[in-house]
């Protein structure tokens, strides 16, 4: 192996660690699949793309398309499906939502106490610890957004910025090209970095954790140079994360079902429920909804300005701001 293979092994190990210190890694199964962390992956490495655009000054109209292409590439749907995956994947951590998930399942049996979570209803959360489960999830989301926000006015900011850039007053003729192009990337989706998904859905149990904490491994992560450059780790996994709570907002009851639900499976193996069925209880449909509003929100505002100077101004409406909107709906 070479040695920066042996660097990216090693990063991925201390990754996958600091996961399992929190209980998020991959359920081990016959199958060794995990659904719900590969959709979970996806969001994950939405918020890492946020950080690096965000880090990253425009310096030509080149830096500016490869952030459209990076944060415009994200869709409705696989959003959706990863921000409720994400979401589950803290609320499954509840103590109480866990045990109760589990005497639930030995009183009526394991398939029909898949079958009920699966409808994606509001059976799971009803259970001990599934409001409390959600709640957490959603402060999670909470200080995640912050972050979004944050880049998003760095990236708003650079626009003004470059009014100063010849190359950047220079005319726009081909809008309608590039939003052509931001609809096709829509389509196909982005995929999930590849650190965050092998870490993600490695087994439980995989790295030895014998000797380590939360607070130990975190560190190491932060500090671990491989890492550090390879993924931007969201709040919950840095030691940033405040704790708390959060309230679902009213009529918002739906999504923090879903979350629950979501939660419910994965504790039991979420493997074992339909693709098709799983796939439905991820895509919440108010979510899903605001979302697709903002790609194709973004298409427009790319095909309609006039010079380079603003489609930062679209990357961070519509590419993050709007999205974490989207999201802070549900307590805000």
């Amino acid at each position: 192996m070479s040695r920066e293979g042996e660097r990216n092994m090693a990063a991925l190990r201390v990754f996958a660690a600091v996961l399992a210190v929190a209980g998020l890694t991959g359920v081990s199964t016959a199958q060794g699949k995990d659904p719900v962390s590969e959709k979970a992956a996806v969001y994950m490495t939405y918020q890492s793309d946020a950080d690096e655009v965000g880090d990253k000054p425009f310096k030509s109209p080149s830096d500016i398309d490869a952030a459209l292409e990076t944060l415009g590439a994200y869709n409705a749907d696989q959003l959706t499906r990863g921000w409720i995956s994400y979401s589950a994947l803290v609320a499954s951590q509840d103590p109480d939502f866990r045990a109760n998930v589990r005497d639930i399942e030995a009183f009526y049996g394991r398939d029909r106490v898949i079958g009920s979570f699966a409808s994606g209803g509001g059976y799971a959360r009803s259970l001990k610890g599934g409001d409390d489960a959600v709640g957490t999830a959603i402060a999670v989301t909470d200080e995640d957004l912050a972050r979004l926000y944050s880049n998003a006015a760095i990236v708003k900011e650079q626009g003004y910025s470059l009014q100063g850039y010849g190359w950047a007053k220079s005319r726009i003729r081909n809008g309608g090209q590039r939003a052509d192009a931001v609809k096709l990337l829509q389509g196909k989706g982005q995929s999930a970095d590849n650190l965050i998904l092998a870490a993600l859905v490695t087994p439980a149990g995989a790295v030895p954790l014998s000797e380590t904490n939360a607070a130990g491994v975190t560190t190491a992560v932060v500090a671990a140079s491989d890492v550090a450059t390879a993924v931007k780790l969201p709040t919950f996994l840095t030691g940033g994360f405040t704790g708390g709570k959060k309230k679902v907002k009213f009529g918002k009851e739906p999504v923090a079902n879903q979350i629950a639900s979501v939660a419910a499976l994965r504790i039991l193996g979420a493997d074992a429920v339909e693709d098709a069925k799983l796939s439905r209880v991820m895509l919440e449909p108010s979510v899903q909804s605001c979302m697709k509003m903002q790609n194709l929100q973004l298409q427009g505002c790319v095909a309609g300005v006039g010079q380079e100077f603003e489609v930062p101004h679209c990357i961070s409406q519509h590419a993050l701001s709007e999205i974490a909107d989207c999201l802070g709906a549900v307590y805000k």
